[in-house]
């Protein structure tokens, strides 16, 4: 039987998601080896679980609601555009901080960590970078787009996360759809 694949993440309000869509567009022209994603999708993926039973994510849910008790609402800063793994051979072009200062999404992460760890999925070896994907390349992108990339800027944005949602990803031949599961408030 097929899970239900799974990530917890933040979702920016409209306003912010419509702002990182236009700096996005500033960047599409000229490049058609990269599949840019929809502005309703724009999030931070705090922990991807990928296919869970019913069973583990009724038991990740009151696991979470548990851990992330402790964190407190913040402030989420957006000023940058960059690219993994690298500027030379991006593949995944993105949206985030220049500094990774914000000790209280850190704190939420390793919450969330903790909990799935406790749930039974495996800790993630790669390093937390808060981020938003805005285009994933397929295949070899031009100069153009990478001299774009380090070429942009635009006034920081910034939004107040209240919640981590933990969203099911459908996948389909026309990309994927999200839909929400649950949601965790974190104290005011």
């Amino acid at each position: 039987m097929k899970g239900i694949r799974t990530f917890v993440g933040i979702f920016p309000p409209s306003e912010i998601r419509s702002a990182i869509a236009d700096i996005q567009s500033t960047l599409r022209p000229g490049d058609p080896a990269v599949r840019w994603e929809l502005q309703e999708k724009f999030h931070v993926t705090i922990k991807f679980l990928g296919d869970i039973s019913s069973e583990q994510l009724h038991a990740l849910k009151s696991l979470l609601h548990q851990a992330l008790q402790p964190c407190r609402q913040f402030e989420i800063r957006l000023d940058t555009v960059g690219c993994f793994p690298d500027s030379r051979m991006p593949k995944i072009v993105w949206i985030g901080s220049a500094r990774d200062e914000n000790k209280e999404i850190t704190k939420c992460f390793d919450a969330v960590e903790r909990a799935c760890t406790l749930a039974g999925f495996s800790k993630d070896d790669r390093s937390f970078h808060p981020h938003i994907t805005i285009g994933r390349v397929k295949g070899r992108t031009s100069e153009n787009l990478i001299k774009k990339i380090e070429n942009t800027t635009f006034e920081p944005l910034q939004f107040l996360c209240t919640e981590l949602l933990i969203m099911k990803s459908d996948l389909s031949p026309s990309g994927s759809a999200f839909s929400q599961l649950s949601s965790i408030p974190l104290t005011h």
